[in-house]
């Protein structure tokens, strides 16, 4: 059986599955829910100073969006959109902490890490509530300066606020580090020219890892009515987004070596294994776990390790970066064997369907039937768009 143990800024979780902070880590008895599943770890829900995120969650909003950017009615597709307004913590610092203490006394009966999360609104503040955390007794604090809110609220500067403002993020960053012997994790915002720079800022500052990465902020409508859906702008997340969240993660892993926790767009345990494949030791879920239910936590661990076990892998962290390191830049690839497509004529029913998606005009009817020149440069559209499996593949040209 393959160990789903991994180590992670010195502390060891049993599996790589967590909760991320959110609805679902809102209290003290969210959390233990989390525990129970059998989760190995989970961010508690961030705690702050600024009265108005803490107003924002009492006012929470959320929609699952379909393909088409509507509200689903009981079905939820797969690729999912979830659209939704929340704020922070609802009750103050110290109200908060003896949330924490409750919920950490279940974690470590259960073998559960549970990591702090703090928003502050000043460098002094941020220092505080992370010394507050780390005085419960908790071993790892996330800095959430990636919350999507604060940008379209007044009196709010904290979250992704933060996160966009390299010089504040190292700023309060360092203040954090200084003010705790825990292991500082900065969570951070997509909404920047450039991730990887962020993440150099604040390893520079002190940090020991990095969260990559919170939601968007995105605005969805209903044409019939000509209204936004839940009044306006909100936070913008779900499994689609996964691609570019795996394009920061695995940016982060070959670049600049520091620990990362993976969130934003993880399901199943098809895109856990592909979170830690592209450089992520532990992976945050949110958004499904509001979907299914807590229980479905289980259903993830179980099918990651099944995966492992198939494969023959021994360990969890054996899968760490694997499809990041094998990543070629634009540059190498240069050098690859030259592709072609080739029609099996015992399987091409002659549609003409590839020949309407090829661009390049190498595909053209002959005699009544689809033929490929030399031209072919092996771009692969052809082969997606093909009705009939086997029809036509790339090859290695000759």
């Amino acid at each position: 059986m393959a160990d789903l143990r991994t180590e992670f800024c010195g502390v060891r979780f049993k599996n790589p599955v967590l909760a991320a902070s959110a609805e679902p880590t809102l209290s003290a008895e969210n959390m233990k829910r989390v525990i129970e599943t059998g989760a190995g770890g989970l961010v508690a829900k961030t705690v702050t100073d600024s009265e108005a995120m803490r107003r924002l969650t009492k006012m929470s909003k959320w929609r699952y969006l379909d393909e088409q950017h509507n509200v689903c009615r009981g079905k939820i597709p797969r690729l999912f959109t979830f659209y939704g307004r929340s704020g922070l913590a609802e009750e103050p610092p110290e109200e908060w902490m003896g949330e924490l203490k409750e919920a950490l006394a279940a974690a470590e009966q259960n073998d559960c890490v549970l990591i702090g999360s703090v928003g502050g609104t000043t460098s002094e503040n941020w220092a505080k509530l992370a010394k507050m955390v780390e005085d419960t007794g908790i071993k790892l604090v996330e800095l959430n300066f990636g919350c999507p809110h604060p940008s379209e609220m007044k009196g709010a500067q904290t979250g992704m606020l933060v996160g966009q403002d390299k010089n504040a993020a190292a700023e309060i960053t360092q203040a954090v580090v200084r003010a705790v012997k825990v292991p500082v994790i900065v969570k951070l915002t997509p909404q920047v020219a450039d991730v990887v720079e962020m993440v150099r800022a604040v390893k520079s500052a002190g940090a020991s890892a990095v969260t990559i990465i919170n939601r968007f902020v995105g605005f969805c409508l209903d044409v019939e009515t000509g209204k936004p859906y839940i009044n306006g702008w909100a936070g913008v997340g779900g499994p689609w987004v996964k691609p570019l969240t795996l394009r920061w993660v695995s940016k982060v892993y070959t670049g600049v070596g520091i620990p990362i926790t993976g969130t934003n767009g993880a399901y199943d345990w098809k895109d856990v294994v592909e979170f830690m494949m592209s450089g992520a030791t532990i992976v945050q879920i949110c958004s499904v776990v509001m979907l299914k239910g807590y229980s479905y936590l289980a259903e993830v661990i179980k099918g990651l390790d099944d995966f492992l076990n198939r494969k023959g892998y021994k360990t969890a962290q054996e899968i760490i970066g694997v499809a990041a390191r094998a990543a070629l830049s634009y540059g190498e690839m240069e050098s690859l064997p030259k592709e072609h497509a080739v029609i099996n004529r015992e399987l091409c029913t002659d549609c003409q369907r590839c020949m309407r998606s090829c661009f390049y005009n190498v595909i053209q009817l002959q005699e009544g039937q689809v033929v490929i020149s030399e031209e072919c440069r092996g771009c692969g559209i052809c082969t997606c768009v093909c009705p009939v499996p086997g029809a036509v593949n790339l090859q290695i040209r000759g």
